[in-house]
């Protein structure tokens, strides 16, 4: 076997077991999310200090100081956020599994889980943020202070994922190609 293709098979190996322990450690998030919004004290309006959980967000919020609703709306929202990422992490796994399986990145398969990755950052970035205000709506009774934002940079990575899934898509008829031609 050529020694690039070696190479790419290992890394491979090795990226496709880090992002399955990405995905593990996002679903343990989860679940400690889950456990936290059903057994934090039901308190209407009362200011709620959430260090004893010492939560700091998915992405490195600073500590949460609020209402309990706020708590269980923001908490709602990072286990929303984190199960879309850990399927992004999930399925850029069963492309890595493909590649060490097959000797080659260029299959239809992996095209098409590029394309699935890039609609799941179309929804990270379009879908999550109004749902976030959505729950703050729910769970709060006033609307001071809810609003969203729409990260660019979502749509910004969905479009470069998308034009990586035609790349490799050509990549997959040019070996095709080679193939029958041998």
């Amino acid at each position: 076997m050529n020694t690039k293709i070696e190479k790419i098979v290992r890394m491979s190996k090795v990226l496709n077991v880090f992002l399955k322990i990405g995905v593990v450690l996002l679903i343990v998030f989860i679940v400690v999310a889950m456990v936290m919004v059903l057994t934090v004290p039901s308190h209407d309006a009362a200011e709620f200090d959430a260090g004893f959980f010492s939560f700091t967000g998915i992405w490195g919020d600073s500590p949460f100081v609020g209402s309990t609703d706020e708590f269980r709306a923001t908490m709602i929202f990072e286990m929303i956020n984190s199960a879309v990422v850990a399927a992004i992490l999930f399925m850029a796994s069963f492309i890595f599994k493909g590649i060490s399986h097959e000797k080659t990145p260029f299959t239809q398969k992996n095209s098409n889980r590029l394309k699935v990755i890039s609609l799941l950052l179309v929804a990270l970035g379009a879908l999550v943020p109004p749902l976030q205000m959505l729950l703050l709506l729910v769970f709060e009774n006033h609307t001071a202070d809810i609003y969203f934002t729409i990260n660019i940079g979502y749509f910004v990575f969905a479009a470069m994922f998308y034009c990586l899934a035609l790349i490799f898509e050509y990549g997959a008829e040019l070996q095709r190609e080679a193939d029958e031609t041998l």
